[in-house]
């Protein structure tokens, strides 16, 4: 009985999340529905939204993808939008991969560049081959999806250093990626001389059309030449491509320039909740959220159901202490402390922003290795406190969702379900 009871319950609790889960995701799609019907033009190109997701702390990037396929996904589909995607595996590639997108959008805008798009670029030849055929992109706005705390913060730190930062690469920043050894590693000893073979001091190293170094040796012995080429390893992983630093640091915001590309409106953009919780003695949270996955479904749908009717508005700005860390035990960092100080000298005031708050109790769920590991001394996007410039976040704006727009969207859901019928 007690046996039979348990499995009774456990499984008429998932079955019932999941049933009002699926009557909440169909609410939301019947609601966007309408949205795909709309004619367009034949020369005017889809609605595209831009979509950034980070693997959560301490977790894969699988995660995060399965969370959009099952509940950012449907909403799209059903409202007829497009999407890109920019992913980020690690720390901070999310704002690297931003940023790098919004200075090239200035150079194509003209901004003067030493280093310039180049002709061959497949976006670039994209771009030209619609402009010669007439067919033009989408004439309003067309918004960014953001998923999760973690990757919310590196999206406002690379909005900031792609529009405030330098559009070339710094020097600093071209030693630190071109740099071969880290810092603290002792040089490799060289080769000693009987390790080096006769015929190698006299081969010319040429690059191949791969990228892989090739000896042309025309002193070689008929021994090197019968000797096959040595196989790589196939338990030495490839090397990942280093992340480059950010071209500006938070401090120097307030004396950065604007650039004329600038625009006086930036797209507006959403953020998605996404809850992650690891650790075995989380267990019973973690059973609840298994069991309450309807609530999830319908915050998420009311956001993304927000993004595809398009109505926003600017962030909202208030005076007072800047947003505060979710762990009081922490101290806030060197960085972060001294640019308020400096808003405070150019204002005289501090001022918190709506962008600070987003999302800030997933924070409290990341795991612990995300704070032991972080060091004091340099900078991290995803344990610091976020920091705005007023000039950008001014110009962020928010997507909101108006209930008559749902209520209408509804209703011709039903019309049209009903002619079809007929």
């Amino acid at each position: 009985m007690i046996f039979w009871t348990i499995i009774g319950s456990w499984s008429a609790a998932v079955y019932y999340d999941r049933r009002e889960k699926k009557r909440i995701q169909k609410r939301w799609c019947d609601a966007v529905a309408p949205l795909a019907r709309e004619p367009l033009p034949s020369n005017m190109m889809q609605r595209k939204v831009t979509i950034f997701l980070s693997a959560p702390p301490a977790d894969g990037l699988l995660n995060a993808r399965e969370h959009f396929h099952e509940y950012v996904r449907p909403i799209l589909q059903s409202a007829g939008l497009n999407w890109d995607a920019i992913e980020g595996r690690r720390e901070g590639d999310v704002r690297a991969s931003f940023a790098e997108w919004l200075r090239k959008r200035r150079k194509l805008a003209g901004e003067a560049s030493n280093e310039p798009v180049p002709e061959d670029d497949l976006e670039v030849m994209v771009d030209g081959m619609r402009e010669k055929m007439g067919v033009r992109e989408w004439h309003g706005a067309a918004g960014d999806i953001v998923i999760g705390r973690n990757t919310w913060k590196e999206y406002v730190r690379g909005l900031h250093e792609g529009w405030l930062g330098p559009v070339d690469t710094p020097e600093e920043v071209t030693r630190a990626i071109e740099t071969p050894q880290i810092e603290g590693d002792k040089p490799a000893d060289p080769p000693k001389p009987e390790q080096i073979s006769p015929g190698a001091l006299e081969e010319t190293p040429t690059t191949s059309e791969e990228g892989t170094v090739v000896h042309d040796s025309k002193a070689s012995s008929s021994e090197d030449e019968k000797k096959e080429p040595e196989k790589p390893k196939e338990d030495e992983a490839p090397k990942k491509p280093k992340q480059p630093p950010p071209f500006i640091s938070i401090t120097e915001y307030a004396s950065a320039t604007l650039p004329p590309s600038l625009p006086t409106e930036l797209p507006p953009a959403t953020a998605i909740n996404f809850p992650h919780l690891l650790g075995f003695l989380n267990t019973p949270i973690r059973i609840y959220r298994y069991l309450n996955k309807r609530k999830v479904a319908d915050d998420i749908g009311r956001e993304v159901a927000a993004a595809c009717f398009a109505a926003y508005r600017p962030f909202e700005r208030a005076s007072g202490p800047v947003g505060a860390s979710p762990f009081p035990e922490d101290e806030a960092s060197p960085s972060s402390s001294q640019h308020q100080e400096e808003i405070q000298a150019v204002t005289g005031d501090l001022v918190s922003w709506e962008q600070e708050d987003l999302l800030k109790h997933e924070e409290k769920d990341w795991h612990k290795s995300v704070r032991k590991n972080h060091d004091p001394t340099k900078e991290s996007v995803w344990v610091d406190d976020m920091v705005l410039d007023p000039r950008i976040a001014g110009r962020m704006r928010r997507f909101y969702l108006d209930e008559a727009d749902v209520e209408r969207g509804l209703a011709l859901q039903e019309a049209n379900k009903q002619e079809d019928a007929e």
